[in-house]
């Protein structure tokens, strides 16, 4: 019983971090509007997963391109509330495991 726990629990675990993963975020970049809409959205998502509590990421924003260029501002809001987003559900499933009991 306790093998299928931790291999449920690794499956969960792979599978909520490869959702925030770069890959989704460079097929993002690679569709952008413009090339500081593409910057700015891997500022705001490093940021916004940062303001989520990862350890591995640090806020990034480029304030003069953020107050003058409407594509920056764009990319760096959309990537923060999104990866914000998705980094606070990869902590909630985290958590929910650390929670349960482990019986030996």
């Amino acid at each position: 019983m306790r093998f299928f726990a931790w291999i449920t629990i690794g499956i969960v675990g792979i599978s909520a971090l490869s959702g925030c993963g770069p890959r989704g975020e460079q097929v993002m970049i690679q569709n952008a509007k413009s090339s500081d809409y593409s910057t700015g959205y891997g500022d705001g998502c490093e940021s916004g997963r940062a303001d989520a509590g990862s350890v591995t990421s640090m806020a990034q924003k480029d304030g003069e391109k953020y107050q003058n260029s409407s594509q920056y501002k764009e990319g760096w809001d959309t990537g923060f509330k999104e990866c914000k987003f998705r980094e606070l559900q990869v902590s909630k499933l985290s958590e929910k495991d650390r929670k349960k009991p482990v019986r030996f």
